[in-house]
Order: structure tokens, then C-alpha cells, then sequence
């Protein structure tokens, strides 16, 4: 599934990209022409279905940036499920955001891949890891494991939470079902293993 290419903007796609916020203009989504080359394939694959693309685009910007978890958390959980789910281009382009916005450390990425069992952790942090390890396992998260988070979340963060893990899942599966590439000097797998 190729993304859409800027000739194929249509007035309808040049109206869903000038509706998202400057934050978004790292994605080539403040709707500037001048900004065409830098869409993000990820995004601009989406506007392949517009009326997609107009729903989803507000969902993942809330549950990127406006959830009620701190940003660090939105991280390891979305690195966890890119690294356990094998989402390759997922986990490139959040592993650099999270190194270059300072949520979290070259090593911290690195040791997302051993999961909970990584030293270095804090109570929380090994929570959010198990959860997602759960929902891996069996599409859901134990009655110990709740509790505990119950413990240190409030109820908006664990709604958000399960989100978070569920919307980082679909969008790994639609970026591994488009076969979107590696951008340019985004590192892989590879690099981490």
C-alpha cells in the first residue's frame, strides 16, 4: 500500500492535514505545501482512506500526546509492543523520538527489548512493561498485575493505558500489512538486538 503522493492531494486531504496543530508539523501535517516531502509514510498511508484519516488522526494524537500518562510511560509501552509484536517500523521511528525529545535513554530503548527482567527499572515502569507483556500473551492483564497498577494509576491513566497498548498494536499491524519502509538513517531491530 503506497502512502499518498502529494499530487494526490485532494482538497478534502489538504483540509484533514491543516487541521492538526503545529506539534504535528514534525510530521509534515500543518497542511504546508512546503512541507510535502517531509509527510511521514506512516500518516500519509492513512490518507489513502481519508475519512480514516479524519477520525484516526485525532485518536492518535491523543493517545500520543494528550493521554493522561506521562510521556515516558506512552513510550516504554509503545516500544514494548512495537519490540514484542515485531513492529519494525513502529519501534524505529518511537525509539528516536523518545531519545531525541529526552523521555527516554540510548540504554533505557536498548533494555525495553529484555522487558521487565532489565535492571534499572522503577516499580511503575516494571508494571507498564508486565501489562503489555500480558496483553501479548493472552489479550489481557491479570487481576495481580491491575491491582498493582491500580495502585500507583489513577482510572483516566489506566483506560489510558489499555489504549495505548491496543492502539499501538493496530497501528504496528497496519504499517507491517502496507509494508512501510525504514526511513532513511532510522535505526531497526538490528541495532538493538
Amino acid at each position: 500500500m503506497p502512502p499518498i503522493g502529494h499530487d494526490q492531494w485532494t482538497d478534502e486531504v489538504r483540509q484533514i492535514l491543516a487541521s492538526f496543530s503545529v506539534p504535528f508539523s514534525q510530521y509534515g501535517l500543518n497542511g504546508d505545501e512546503a512541507e510535502k516531502d517531509k509527510l511521514s509514510p506512516i500518516l500519509s498511508t492513512v490518507l489513502q482512506s481519508p475519512a480514516l484519516a479524519r477520525v484516526y488522526f485525532p485518536f492518535a494524537d491523543y493517545i500520543l500526546r494528550k493521554s493522561s500518562l506521562e510521556p515516558r510511560h506512552t513510550r516504554i509501552i509503545i516500544l514494548r509492543v512495537a519490540w514484542l509484536w515485531r513492529f519494525e517500523v513502529e519501534w524505529a521511528q518511537h525509539a528516536s523520538i523518545a531519545v531525541r525529545d529526552k523521555w527516554l535513554s540510548e540504554d533505557e530503548v536498548k533494555r525495553i527489548t529484555l522487558g521487565p527482567a532489565g535492571e534499572g527499572w522503577s516499580d511503575l515502569d516494571v508494571l507498564l512493561l508486565v501489562a503489555v507483556d500480558q496483553m501479548h500473551q493472552s489479550s489481557n492483564i491479570d487481576g495481580e498485575t491491575w491491582a498493582a497498577l491500580n495502585n500507583e494509576l489513577n482510572l483516566q491513566q489506566m483506560v489510558d493505558l489499555t489504549f495505548t497498548i491496543g492502539s499501538y498494536v493496530m497501528a504496528g499491524m497496519y504499517m507491517n500489512c502496507f509494508a512501510l519502509p525504514l526511513q532513511e538513517n532510522q535505526k531497526g531491530f538490528e541495532a538493538f538486538q
